[in-house]
């Protein structure tokens, strides 16, 4: 049987969320001159079954239309009361379930009244006369749900991008396009009821919004019957590219079952938002505990890497479900590098053989570093991996290194993804959304920063649903002081965005704020280029200067970006010469200084301290200082240039045959200064 033959700007908005919702649901099986229809007016109250026992919406504010009672007067009589008794604040839901019509030669899609005779149109509810009508009645949001043959056409207009329940929405879910759609079996519901209903009867979650639902539902419907559900806004209407959101009732004992059936941490963790001190708390904390030490464990097996087991076994030590399998893994990995080191200890006796080892070694990482950057993760984990078996002791960067990178090449991808379009989210203060990419994001990797964020996104919902808020004054408006609360210092030192690098002028007394961590971090920045680099790599032996302390991956700070270093030769040319040519030879450093005014306090102070670096013609330099020697190697890009370890990030302000002038940028609690380092050619 069939039925028929974008961003809002998010500081303006008064709406407190306190608003009733009103539901009107029409039904119609029993028609007079059309075929009959099984499960239309089912559909409709299994519907209102849902929204009444689980959802903030209460009987008196529920109105129906079935079979007999639904004709075109009765239909447009209610539809005007409704307009009379709803207030701007107030939500409306409008459900249609019963046989469409489609006028081909006027391209009008039409709802049938019960009373309404077959091929005559003239007591048919054309798609304009309700979209005036529903239009007409000021809500906050209005949310129309079609199951007829043809409701698509009532979707004239979309809008993509990121929505928000505190403005205004005009929104159409349709069961199908410009088609026919299925009823269904007698005594169940149709395809598209049966999606509505399913995904909001298992949902444990607080508040959903229409987004999910609509996403829910089309996958649903598209796997079980011929029909694609369609979604739009009303035209011409007061839309403003808000949404429904459905909040759930606080009935404890309902809701624990659905979280026990659920069984996810974020089904427990949603349980003890509404009750924290609640009947069933501690058996959702425990088992919270017992999911997360799943998940770890899972990811831990995944990555197969002795990092991946000593974290688990430090954690949940001694008593945790998995440890003596942990301790097996681990020993297994364990024995059998240390037969692969036994091996190689023994070939590098001969120190020609050591020197080809370090030479396979060196070049692996390069290639894996260059993958890396590039974002080619898992090219860059096999050369990684294979870079461990020429590994010896001595060689840098060490073995943690290279574990931490092949693990951020194995969750890196789907990490950022999840957290980007959180930070997008949250930077649009859509909190709910940022939350559900940020729940993401922490089921790949347990990450600090990730749980301060959520924090802090909680802490914003708190604040925009507390229940009395006063109404502010005119002075108040003007004076800024209803403006939303910053977040935390300490939240705040941890999630600012990292703002676009400014690249100053080089006046050496800029005077500009700078918050007291800054301090801080200009000296521990400037002691890693000057200093602390050269004295490690001094330390471990090697001439290269890696180490997982000092190396920053994109999967430590989601915001890394780096400068393509693969081709080394300069394309650009300075009086005749490029600056792969003017660049070689020695350079001795004779000022340094920052947009940063108390970085160049303690600039000054170390001004006496003494640098050169040497370039030479086959990318190495060395840097001299008294703190001693060391040799990396540098690449140029254009003006670019780097010498991982050392400098990087770093534009060429000026070179020629006699100076050279390099600013650099560094970026620490999310205050992005620069360095501007000036040389002179020595000899």
């Amino acid at each position: 049987m069939e039925r028929g033959q974008g961003f809002m700007d998010l500081e303006n908005t008064d709406w407190t969320g306190n608003g009733k919702n009103y539901f009107l649901g029409i039904g119609i099986d029993d028609y007079l001159h059309w075929d009959h229809l099984n499960n239309a007016v089912k559909d409709v109250n299994d519907f209102i079954s849902v929204l009444t026992t689980q959802y903030q919406f209460e009987s008196a504010e529920i109105h129906t239309l079935f079979n007999n009672q639904a004709t075109e007067g009765n239909i447009y009589n209610k539809i005007r009361e409704l307009k009379r008794v709803i207030h701007p604040e107030d939500n409306l839901i409008v459900y249609y379930s019963g046989h469409g019509h489609y006028d081909e030669e006027f391209e009008e899609g039409y709802w049938i009244p019960v009373d309404a005779q077959s091929g005559s149109e003239d007591r048919y509810i054309s798609n304009a006369n309700i979209i005036k009508r529903i239009n007409a009645i000021d809500t906050h949001h209005t949310l129309m749900i079609v199951d007829s043959c043809f409701s698509g056409t009532l979707v004239v207009k979309k809008r993509s991008g990121l929505t928000d329940e505190r403005f205004k929405s005009r929104r159409i879910l349709a069961s199908g396009r410009q088609e026919t759609v299925a009823d269904g079996q007698a005594g169940e519901n149709s395809p598209f009821a049966a999606g509505i209903i399913t995904y909001l009867k298992k949902n444990t979650e607080k508040a959903i919004n229409t987004t999910v639902l609509v996403q829910y539902v089309k996958d649903y419907v598209e796997t079980r019957s011929r029909q694609t559900p369609v979604e739009g806004r009303i035209q011409n209407s007061a839309d403003e590219g808000g949404e429904f959101v459905f909040h759930l009732k606080l009935d404890e004992e309902h809701l624990w079952e659905n979280v026990r059936h659920e069984d996810t941490v974020d089904a427990y963790s949603n349980y003890l938002d509404y009750y924290p001190s609640g009947l069933f708390a501690n058996q959702a904390n425990r088992r919270i505990l017992e999911l997360k030490e799943d998940d770890i464990w899972h990811s831990a097996r995944i990555k197969d890497s002795e990092l991946a087991y000593e974290n688990y076994l430090k954690k949940y030590a001694p008593k945790g479900k998995y440890i003596d399998e942990a301790n097996a893994c681990l020993k297994k990995l364990q024995t059998a590098h240390e037969a692969r080191r036994a091996a190689l200890d023994e070939m590098s006796k001969k120190s020609e053989e050591r020197d080809h080892i370090r030479s396979q070694y060196d070049s692996l990482i390069a290639e894996a570093e260059s993958l890396f950057t590039n974002k080619q993760l898992a090219e860059a984990r096999e050369r990684y991996r294979e870079a461990q078996r020429y590994f010896l002791p001595g060689f840098v960067p060490g073995t943690d290194y290279i574990e931490e990178q092949i693990n951020f090449c194995s969750n890196g991808i789907t990490f950022l993804n999840y957290y980007e379009n959180g930070r997008r989210a949250m930077d649009n203060r859509n909190y709910r959304l940022a939350l559900q990419y940020f729940g993401e994001a922490l089921k790949v990797d347990d990450n600090p920063k990730v749980e301060d964020l959520i924090s802090y996104c909680r802490l914003k919902l708190e604040e925009t649903t507390r229940p009395s808020r006063p109404t502010p004054s005119d002075d108040q408006t003007n004076s800024g002081l209803m403006e939303d609360p910053e977040p935390q210092p300490e939240l705040q030192q941890r999630i600012a965005p990292r703002p676009k690098p400014v690249r100053p002028a080089p006046a050496k007394k800029k005077k500009s704020a700078l918050r007291i961590p800054l301090i801080v971090g200009g000296v521990f920045i400037l002691l890693i280029i000057i200093a602390v680099a050269i004295n490690l790599a001094d330390e471990m032996g090697g001439s290269s200067n890696y180490s997982s302390s000092s190396s920053q991956s994109i999967y430590d700070d989601p915001d890394y970006t780096e400068d393509d270093y693969n081709d080394p030769a300069s394309v650009k040319n300075t009086g005749g010469a490029t600056y792969a040519d003017l660049i070689v030879g020695s350079w001795k450093l004779t000022n340094f200084y920052s947009n940063d005014p108390n970085a160049n306090t303690m600039l000054q102070a170390m001004y006496g301290m003494q640098a050169t670096y040497t370039f030479f013609n086959n990318g190495q330099v060395t840097a001299a200082s008294n703190f001693g020697v060391s040799t990396y190697y540098y690449y140029l890009n254009d003006n670019q240039l780097s010498i991982p370890g050392d400098i990087q990030n770093a534009t060429i302000d000026e070179l020629d045959r006699n100076y050279l002038t390099i600013t650099a940028y560094y970026t620490q609690y999310g205050y992005t200064f620069s360095i501007t380092f000036e040389f002179n050619r020595m000899g």
